[in-house]
């Protein structure tokens, strides 16, 4: 069956009528954001596929338009900072071994906010999930986890439900990987009730001429797109763009969809097979001939580009 693409023409619409047709879509695009895409950036009128592309890759949780002015005040340099704000995780230097190696930490946290607060197991679970693969795919060794947590009134059933959801999913996950959870901090307040904050940060160990990059290497002209874990489901489809949204009560059903069913025991498999895949190419000496990435929210829409 011959493939036929369907195109979204915006051509002639006000904002309204823009934004009427991004909901019927659901794609969580502005109306401004939609021209600028048809307008300027492609010059015609794009299709639906470039459209949820678009959406995915420019949305806050992947691109950080609205925060990345205040995220550059921070500081991502120094004496010691191997890699800053670049890649999957941070690098920090922290000591050389009697053969003149140079050790390093690597660290990384996100968020898992949204996910949690509508599904509050799998949304923790799934955040750790992530967050040990954005630390293991810089070549290092994961070697901790720990979290920070916000939920509501501590008096209230809802905040109850979520808070031993959440511990559970960190729990649930981590265990099985192996990774001691080291500590943590948790805090109730009105202000959280109806959006909690858990936030995921992990450590790993790598040794500076060890770290693998998640871009391709220069010479990579020719190389194979290798993608591992489990068989692709519809489970997760469009989380960075929910993510990135006010959350509404009338569409909780709808966006449970949004976020991914964990396995960590199959992370468990990938981890070990990974470690003993670095092994190899260092042995190969290949080790600075590969990328590796995390696929993250955005699948592979963020991770093939």
């Amino acid at each position: 069956m011959a493939f036929t693409k369907e195109i979204v023409d915006f051509t002639g619409l006000d904002h309204q009528s823009v934004q009427k047709k991004l909901s019927k879509l659901n794609i969580p695009l502005t109306p401004d954001e939609a021209i600028k895409i048809q307008n300027d950036m492609l010059g015609r009128a794009p299709s639906l596929a470039e459209l949820i592309l678009f959406s995915i890759q420019g949305s806050e949780h992947c691109s950080y338009k609205s925060s990345r002015k205040y995220l550059k005040q921070f500081v991502t340099e120094g004496p010691d900072v191997i890699l800053g704000a670049k890649e999957d995780a941070g690098v920090v230097s922290v000591g050389t071994d009697n053969n003149g190696h140079k050790w390093c930490i690597v660290m990384s946290h996100e968020s898992h906010n949204h996910p949690s607060q509508l599904v509050p197991y799998e949304g923790a679970a799934t955040g750790v999930g992530g967050n040990v693969r954005d630390v293991m795919c810089m070549g290092a060794e994961v070697i901790a986890c720990t979290d920070s947590f916000r939920f509501g009134n501590i008096s209230n059933n809802k905040t109850k439900w979520i808070h031993d959801g959440v511990v559970s999913g960190i729990a649930g996950y981590s265990n099985p990987l192996g990774i001691p959870n080291i500590g943590g901090d948790i805090y109730y307040d009105d202000g959280y009730n109806e959006n909690c904050l858990v936030t995921l940060v992990t450590l790993g160990i790598v040794r500076e001429d060890h770290i693998v990059h998640s871009y391709a290497p220069k010479n990579a002209v020719g190389y194979d797109l290798i993608l591992i874990g489990k068989p692709t489901d519809n489970s997760g489809f469009g989380g960075a763009s929910f993510a990135s949204l006010e959350l509404e009560e009338e569409k909780k059903e709808q966006n449970k969809g949004a976020v991914q069913e964990p396995n960590a025991f199959l992370e468990r498999h990938l981890l070990k097979s990974t470690y003993a895949l670095f092994d190899r190419l260092k042995n190969k000496e290949l080790i600075d001939q590969v990328g590796f990435k995390d696929l993250g929210a955005g699948g592979v829409a963020c991770a093939s580009v």
